[in-house]
Order: structure tokens, then sequence, then C-alpha cells
């Protein structure tokens, strides 16, 4: 059995309209639709906790690529897997990146996947490197290593006209669902008014986040959930204590890409370009793609290098330029914030270090 309304709504779909959840054996479904329509209040978003947790998107931060220079991000997208592809797009973009996906996911993701290469949603948390020399991975400007599944359904066809949702628990026998949003959490029953209470602790550990407030504890756990009434996997097992009584299920976290602050046009000064001959213009977009361009002033036709890239830290911003020209390029720079100017002093090409002199690379925000 599937719902109808997966297909289109996200919000819905990701949280009690998925009322078949199970981290073992299938369940049996609720019957019944339970009203999901957000409540008509003022939204602000905020982070009530005791600790450095955002209530509403996950800390990626604690994870690192196996280099250890950048850090994991939220990518939602649509996803193709198949022989000859395996590819995210991401939302509201023609970028694909290569997906590989962990070891221990592929056989659950297969149990999912829709026959004939049909794209799926999904969310996932991961980073970007240089695709493969070789293969079906060698046309791609980047590939997406997955460390961990937010979700992915086949019948959400839609997910991507949603808005990113915030974090969500849900679960069947009795249909239920909580929604993290405000500062609070709500729980949603069949038949039965909503409920609210105030978060007044959180805390996240690897693997690990949970929700507390007077008369509730809510804690997500890494790990495989799947919904039994759709082709849906999640990422998440949820855990609800809620005045006296417990509820388990399935969950998805916050799914908006809290990185995105860096996306813009950067361009080098007109100082700059009288010194050097040069105006140099980096774009970086909301999709991770990059685009270098350096326009000569002597009318010399422009180069142009694309790549991706992916925040380092807080004020540290890694640019990889994976094509120059349409060829490949393994290139480089990890920028510093400086009020609205992205600093490099150094390239890396190839693995060979090239300083950019005295005065670096400064590239001033738009």
């Amino acid at each position: 059995m599937t719902h109808p309304w997966m297909r289109t709504a996200l919000p819905i779909a990701a949280l009690i309209a998925l009322t078949g959840c199970s981290t073992s054996t299938p369940s049996s479904s609720t019957s019944g639709m339970i009203d999901l329509t957000p409540a008509k209040e003022p939204t602000e978003l905020g982070s009530s906790s005791t600790t450095t947790v955002n209530t509403e998107t996950v800390n990626t931060s604690i994870q690192v690529n196996d280099s250890g220079k950048v850090q994991a991000f939220m990518m939602r997208g649509m996803v193709t897997l198949g022989h000859e592809s395996n590819s995210i797009q991401p939302c509201g973009s023609t970028q694909q990146y290569w997906l590989t996906t962990a070891i221990s996911d592929r056989s659950a993701l297969k149990k999912i996947t829709p026959n004939g290469y049909q794209a799926m949603y999904a969310e996932m948390i991961g980073f970007l490197e240089l695709a493969p020399e070789e293969g079906f991975a060698a046309n791609y400007d980047g590939r997406f290593t997955v460390k961990q599944i937010n979700m992915i359904s086949a019948e959400m066809s839609g997910g991507c006209k949603q808005q990113p949702h915030t974090t969500r628990a849900f679960g069947n026998e009795p249909g239920w669902a909580t929604e993290i949003k405000n500062k609070q959490v709500t729980l949603i029953q069949m038949g039965k008014e909503r409920q609210n209470q105030a978060i007044t602790s959180t805390s996240s550990i690897s693997g690990k986040q949970q929700y507390t407030g007077k008369d509730f504890s809510l804690t997500l756990t890494k790990a495989q959930c799947n919904d039994t009434m759709s082709d849906a996997l999640f990422g998440w097992q949820s855990t609800l204590e809620w005045q006296g009584k417990q509820f388990k299920g399935c969950a998805t976290i916050g799914a908006t890409d809290v990185t995105l602050n860096w996306i813009g046009e950067y361009q080098s000064s007109a100082q700059a370009a009288q010194n050097t001959g040069l105006t140099t213009t980096l774009v970086l977009k909301p999709d991770h793609s990059a685009t270098t361009t350096y326009a000569y002033t002597n009318g010399d036709n422009s180069l142009v290098e694309t790549g991706f890239w992916q925040q380092a830290n807080q004020n540290t911003v890694q640019v990889m330029m994976t094509r120059h020209q349409g060829r490949r390029l393994n290139g480089e720079r990890l920028f510093t914030l400086n009020g609205k100017t992205l600093i490099t002093t150094e390239e890396v090409v190839n693995g060979h270090a090239y300083s950019l002199g005295r005065d670096g690379l400064r590239l001033e925000k738009q």
C-alpha cells in the first residue's frame, strides 16, 4: 500500500503520512489520514538548547571527509541509481554529481530503487571529491560521497518543489508524528488535538541527537529505518517518551544546507586588474558548483574553470576546479573570509603547491 499524497508533498510525506515505518520487520498500517497542515502561527527559526546544536537542522560540522579538510553538508536532490549511472542532481539545478553510497546502505537502496533509471527524491549528508579519471564517473565535475542518508523515496517526485523541512519523527500503531520548530516540539496523533511542549535542552553526539522538555524526551539514533507502506528509506530511528507513553518509529533531521552563506559572486579589484592584466571572478552556486573566470584587460579571450565548493570551517571555504576550458584539472584553493573578501595565498595543482604572490588572491563579494 502506498500513500498517494507522498508523491507531491514532502512536508506531509516526511511526517506522519509515512506511518508504516519499521526498524526490523514490517508493521501493519494505520487507517485514515492525519491532518498535517501547520498551525497558522508566526515562525521564527532559532535554537533553544543548553548545547550548541540547532533544534531544526543537523550539526554536520562534526563530520569531515577522509582528508579532514571539509565539513559534510546536506544535499537535497534527485538521485538516479543503476549500473551506468549513480548520480545526484541538486534541487533547482541542472548540475549532476557522481554518487558514492556506503556499502552498508546499498542492499536497502536496491530494494527501493525502481527500474529504468527512474529518479528518486533524496536528502543526503556528505562531501564532494574529485571524480575518478576512468569509468562512468569520469564525465562528472565531482563525486558526492554519502556519509549518511537522511531519506530517499521513490514516490516523492515533487520533493524538490518543497522547502527544506525541519527535524521530524513519525511512526504507527498508533499513527503519530512530531515536528521540531520554533523552539518546541509538536505531537500529532490520530483523532487528537495537537500537543506542544517547549524544548529545554538538546544534545548531539556521534550518531545520536536528543531533545528534552518538562514531560517529553525525543531521541534520534543513526540507523536505517524502512517505511513498509512505501518505497522509502530513512537514516534515523526515533524513540519518543511523551507524558509516560513511548512511541517508536523513523525520523528525518532538518534538511537545510547550513553552509549556503558562501554563495555569491566574488571578484578581484580594479587595482588588481591594473597590476596583473586580468580580472578574476569566482561564482559559488547553491548546488555547490563553482566557476572561475579570468578576463584579460588586453581583450584576449577569457579562460573558464569549473568545479565545486564546500565549507572547511566557518571562516574557510574549499574551492576545487576540476575542468579548465573543458579539460580535466585538479586545482584546489582554500579561501579565508575576511569581512566580505575571500583571501588565499597559494593554489595546489595536481598535488603541487604554487604561491599566489605576497598579497595572494583577494576576491570581494559583489
